[in-house]
């Protein structure tokens, strides 16, 4: 189920229509990536929930008092108490039509005007509170420069949106070209729903399927051949409550059981119950317990202490950046204060007995510098010194030492996905072995026993292509580095679910040219391999095995890639395979 940039409108609508002029009383965290709000407006106290990670971020308000999970509060939910709390929300935007991208504008009495963007991009999702000039406090992810990611979010940095969607806008524009380019859904090979995903902003599969359920009675209908003003009419039918406000929420229902939601009157599947909200149907839909598994987990006490293992490495690294975040100096203070030594070295002859401040004038401007009454100007200089050179060690230092710590949580979370598909003893020590031998385990830790006959004979998982080429899969993150750098030659073609763990994927074919059925398969496989199983729509990576190579320092399996291509596959298990 897929909480789309349509819900989100939809949501955007109820909050203003609910919060308008309210004042935030309360701030907490329910979990590790998630944000409450209480809120108090027309004479009723309001919570609203800001989910931005695990499988299903969102936001909706909540009959339920939300209540403090993390005893531990994070820098983000520290500055919501300080700017936020007690502050009036003056007005929420959806900035973006077809982006999953929403904003709170508030305005404190002490501390003045802040923003909280909330980015639902699955798991990109992001919460970030923005100072009056754009600037981010802080937010709950940072990706800092040099994370090889298109942006950097980090405290001090200046926020910039997500890249723009190079596609057609859902509803007519008014450009002279809009049904020309909207026209490339039907051009599309394969199915209509994936064509609209692929060519639509803010498609979702859910949504896409619905859409070729209203245009040709059938979810899995093909793209070539479908009216193009059907389709035009139905994207309208969808899309045109965000200008006039006439939402119709509700639940899909199957034997009783809640299966999905909608903004809008679904058809496409089961009963269809409206309800008085879209909060409502969102905080019914995921208050439902997970499904049962269909089998008990035989591993299940091995499988839980290994998780827990790397619970506290990963808990270990994030203190390590925390305490790296609080050590960097600000960007250009080595040189200032370097600048402030020069100066009340060479005019410390002007100092007076007890003097609190030299000032200097640089014409025009003035340079303050504080002095210590304890000391001589000439001491004082002299740490100032040592200080401004300890502070530029800590510039080059800290940004290295922060790229290997993010390095490490990729492949705690390249382990965690592995630990999630192992399916049996040896493939799940295999993990709690990995964490050992990069030293993220303390050494009073045990080893867990391993099989070694049946972890000397593990090969990676092999599928046979429809055309006939060997489609391998790493099990795990040493199985990944074979897979890619042992056993695929540079002409194969390799494939990896992206910006998420998961196995790497290598076709056999040997340069030769390989069909779409055949990288649809291996892409599948690489988005069943990952932590995107069991999503409708993932996004794969696939380029020739020469441009992917080891990244310098990294982890086992941890890459780098160059010339990338992509499509978005189902992640389920293809019915093809040995």
């Amino acid at each position: 189920m897929h909480f789309d940039a349509l819900t989100l409108a939809c949501v955007t609508d109820e909050l203003r229509q609910t919060l308008a002029g309210s004042r935030v009383q309360q701030v907490l965290a329910p979990d590790e990536q998630s944000i409450g709000l209480e809120v108090y407006a027309q004479r009723k106290r309001h919570y609203l929930l800001l989910v931005a990670g695990g499988p299903a971020p969102r936001i909706h308000l909540t009959g339920q008092k939300l209540r403090r999970g993390v005893e531990q509060p994070s820098p983000l939910l520290l500055l919501l108490r300080k700017y936020v709390r007690n502050s009036l929300l003056e007005r929420i935007e959806q900035p973006f039509a077809g982006e999953r991208i929403i904003q709170f504008h508030f305005d404190h009495p002490e501390y003045g005007t802040t923003t909280l963007v909330a980015e639902l991009l699955g798991q990109r999702s992001n919460l970030l509170l923005l100072r009056p000039d754009g600037r981010i406090l802080d937010c709950l992810r940072r990706v800092w420069p040099g994370d090889d990611r298109k942006r950097s979010l980090a405290p001090g940095q200046a926020y910039t949106s997500p890249p723009p969607q190079d596609k057609v806008p859902p509803i007519d524009d008014g450009a002279a070209d809009y049904y020309e380019r909207l026209s490339a859904v039907t051009a599309q090979p394969g199915k209509l729903w994936q064509a609209l995903v692929k060519v639509v902003a803010g498609t979702s599969p859910t949504m896409g399927r619905e859409i070729a359920w209203r245009v040709a009675g059938d979810l899995e209908a093909p793209a070539q051949g479908v009216p193009l003003l059907a389709v035009a009419q139905a994207l309208q039918e969808l899309w045109s409550p965000v200008q006039t406000g006439d939402w119709r929420p509700g639940l899909w229902c199957e034997e009783e059981n809640v299966v999905g939601f909608s903004a809008y009157e679904a058809r496409v599947r089961g009963e269809f119950a409206p309800v008085d909200s879209i909060s409502q149907a969102l905080e019914r839909f995921y208050a439902q317990p997970a499904p049962a598994q269909t089998a008990p987990d035989a591993y299940a006490g091995l499988r839980t202490t290994v998780a827990a293992a790397l619970r506290r490495a990963e808990r270990r690294v994030q203190r390590q950046l925390a305490a790296l975040a609080g050590d960097e100096p600000p960007p250009g203070a080595a040189d200032a204060l370097r600048t402030q030594a020069e100066w009340l070295l060479a005019l410390h002859h002007q100092v007076e007995p007890g003097q609190a401040v030299l000032e200097v004038d640089l014409g025009g401007d003035t340079l303050r510098i504080p002095l210590d009454r304890e000391r001589t100007p000439i001491e004082q200089a002299g740490r100032m010194f040592k200080q401004a050179g300890r502070m530029e060690r800590a510039s080059r230092f800290i940004p290295e030492r922060r790229a290997k710590l993010h390095a490490d949580l990729e492949f705690l979370a390249q382990l965690q996905a592995d630990l999630q598909l192992a399916e049996n003893q040896p493939e799940i020590a295999a993990v709690h072995e990995e964490l050992r031998k990069a030293g993220l385990l303390p050494n009073s830790q045990k080893k867990i026993a391993r099989q070694p006959s049946q972890e000397a004979t593990a090969q990676p998982r092999r599928f046979l292509s429809p055309q006939g080429f060997a489609i391998l899969v790493g099990r795990n993150a040493r199985q990944n580095e074979r897979v890619t750098f042992e056993i695929a030659s540079s002409a194969d073609l390799w494939l990896h679910v992206r910006d998420a763990p998961g196995s790497h994927v290598v076709i056999r074919s040997g340069g030769q040219p390989v069909q779409e059925e055949t990288l649809r398969m291996a892409a599948q496989l690489a988005a069943y391999y990952s932590s995107f199983r069991g999503e409708r729509a993932a996004v794969v990576a696939y380029t020739e095995r020469r441009n992917v190579s080891r990244a310098p320092g990294g982890r086992t399996g941890q890459v780098l890639v160059r010339n990338e291509r992509t499509l978005t596959v189902c992640a389920e298990l293809p019915d093809e395979g040995t």
